[in-house]
């Protein structure tokens, strides 16, 4: 019987597989990725502000160690184009990477 670390594994991997779609990573060649999408609100003065930020979100066991700079090209679907990572990414308990990308250089 498996215990919970596979259990939680094995629910990442279905999620990525139903949801996520193919990227190439550079020197490890196709990866499954998906988006992340936050908005934060803050107050400057008597102005509200919402910031939205975009992430790509990896497996750890696809991607060891992702490194700012490194380019993550998506070659089909809505999100096709290329997006740089920007900020260092961040684990998660679920050893997902989530990869803060610039959204801008989406080509």
């Amino acid at each position: 019987m498996a215990g919970f670390p596979e259990r939680r594994r094995a629910l990442v991997d279905a999620s990525f597989t139903t949801f996520g779609e193919d990227a190439e990573w550079p020197e490890l060649g196709t990866v499954r990725v998906r988006f992340k999408t936050t908005d934060e609100d803050s107050r400057f003065g008597g102005v509200d502000l919402v910031e939205r930020s975009t992430m790509i979100r990896v497996r750890s066991w696809e991607v060891p160690q992702p490194a700012i700079g490194t380019v993550v090209i998506i070659a089909t679907g809505p999100n096709a184009g290329s997006y740089p990572i920007v900020e260092k990414p961040m684990l998660d308990i679920k050893g997902v990477w989530d990869c803060p990308i610039e959204i801008g250089a989406h080509s």
